[in-house]
């Protein structure tokens, strides 16, 4: 009996010790996250990044391909419906 209560002991002890050393580990990292955050803020200030502004021209297509997409999306369906 007096081993069985040891060993729940032991592990009660292990568990919480493991349990205090994550939940370090856990304030350590969020300090350390809200620090990086920190220091990107001030060097985003300090050197803003360059925006490239870039322009875009949408090309018209031919008055002719769409009459030919169209007379392709005709002969495929038909080739459906029909099977040859």
């Amino acid at each position: 009996m007096e081993n069985i209560l040891k060993a729940v002991t032991d592990g009660t002890i292990i568990t919480i010790v493991g349990m205090v050393v994550v939940f370090a580990f856990l304030i350590i990292m969020v300090y350390a996250m809200d620090l990086t955050a920190a220091i990107v803020r001030y060097l985003n200030k300090k050197f803003p990044p360059k925006v490239v502004e870039t322009t875009t021209v949408k090309k018209k297509a031919p008055a002719g391909e769409e009459e030919a997409v169209a007379v392709a999306i005709a002969a495929v369906l038909n080739f459906q419906r029909t099977g040859r």
